[in-house]
């Protein structure tokens, strides 16, 4: 990890942010930390050890990599991360000013147009990285301001460059600095899971990295049981006189039947296959299917199959995820860029003239929008009629009034 010295500085004089990267672009990161790890019990309860003093960095490239190779893992995240970012977002004003009404519109705004320089991520993007916080110890992202306090979009940082081996906060490590440095103030975005404590045990990887061993097992197993019992294997018997002379011409023509297995033996040579009395392979099977029950669980709090948990429909990301956690994912994200985010933003474009924007997701796939149509409905024959623009809140639709309504019987 290098710095951009020409950005050290957080901050201006005046409190204005200093625009541009503060991490230097590194290719050669890649080749430093995207190595593939094997996972065994010993290397994992070294692992473990090591994030209890606070080096979390092979403890946080474990959670990125059972992401790329855990089938399990993949699915479920995927399926929480959107069921987040699926959600219909706003910002209010954090009071009744005006200057804070304004404040709130300006915010958003940003937070839409965030992300518009080639590589920069959007906030759209940068909700989803936070997300990896569910599994990792941290999820962080550096705030790459524009001139004057604008936002001009995020620069995701893999967890594996902190530390908390020296602190209770994180601190980056770099090239220079092999013991981490503290973050400026205003820089960077620090998301962790799983509420206060020590933030080196946060997230659940303690938890999915187990069942990322105990899954391996069986897959090793079953196809090494596969390769055994489930291909045909070809017996050569010869005598003696083809054994010495022709044994290395059996063996070839053997080997020409493809990945099948073979022996030549003599006439006089007994071999007796013994079959395991797991002839179907099911234990394997079982301890799969318990493995990947209990990923999901962990991650979405319940199968995500309508099946076999209870009013599920399936149909989209967010009945898939517990109604609780989903819940939640958006208060903490709320808080995370509320309190590092919103606030410094705020502070840099009006001062104390106004009130911290409010960031609100809305989950409005637990919302039943016809049992409302329907009340509205009804209002509507009663002679009551609710304001347009709430309603467009409702529905996420721009709604206006006709010129002349219908009139309904």
């Amino acid at each position: 990890m290098k710095l951009n010295h020409s950005a050290r500085t957080a901050e201006r004089s005046g409190g204005m942010p200093a625009p541009g990267r503060w991490i230097a672009a590194d290719p050669g990161e890649r080749s430093r930390w995207l190595q593939m790890s094997e996972y065994t019990p010993a290397n994992v309860t070294r692992i473990l050890e090591a994030a209890n003093e606070g080096d979390i960095a092979e403890l946080a490239v474990a959670a990125r990599e059972i992401q790329e190779r855990n089938w399990e893992v993949i699915l479920a995240m995927q399926v929480r991360k959107s069921a987040l970012t699926g959600l219909e977002w706003g910002v209010e004003p954090g009071d009744s000013r005006p200057a804070s009404k304004d404040a709130a519109i300006a915010f958003e705004e940003a937070l839409k147009t965030a992300g518009d320089e080639p590589g920069l991520a959007s906030f759209h993007e940068l909700a989803g990285h936070l997300m990896d916080a569910v599994i990792a110890p941290l999820s962080a992202a550096e705030i790459v301001w524009g001139a004057g306090g604008s936002l001009a979009g995020f620069r995701p940082v893999g967890a594996w460059h902190f530390t908390f081996r020296n602190s209770e906060t994180p601190l980056l490590v770099t090239d220079d600095e092999r013991s981490g440095v503290p973050l400026p103030p205003a820089k960077f975005i620090v998301h962790t899971h799983g509420g206060v404590g020590d933030p080196a045990r946060a997230g659940l990887i303690r938890t999915l990295i187990w069942l990322h061993v105990f899954q391996n097992y069986p897959v090793k197993d079953l196809v090494s049981f596969v390769e055994r019992y489930g291909m045909p294997f070809v017996v050569a018997k010869v005598d003696r006189n083809a054994w010495e002379n022709e044994r290395g011409v059996m063996r070839n023509l053997i080997r020409s039947f493809g990945p099948n297995g073979g022996g030549v033996f003599t006439k006089s040579t007994e071999l007796e296959l013994l079959q395991a009395s797991n002839s179907g392979g099911d234990v394997y099977f079982k301890l799969l299917e318990y493995t990947s029950r209990a990923i999901t669980k962990v991650i979405l709090g319940q199968l995500a199959s309508s099946s076999e948990s209870g009013g599920l429909s399936g149909g989209d990301a967010q009945s898939r995820v517990r109604g609780d956690l989903l819940e939640a994912d958006a208060r903490a994200l709320e808080s995370t860029i509320r309190t590092q985010l919103a606030v410094p933003w705020t502070r840099f474009n009006f001062g104390g003239a106004a009130a911290v924007p409010v960031l609100r997701f809305r989950n409005s796939a637990q919302e039943d929008r016809a049992v409302f149509a329907g009340i509205l409905e009804t209002l509507h024959r009663a002679g009551l009629d609710a304001d347009p623009e709430e309603i467009s809140a409702r529905f996420g639709l721009s709604l206006k009034r006709s010129a002349a309504p219908e009139v309904l019987p």
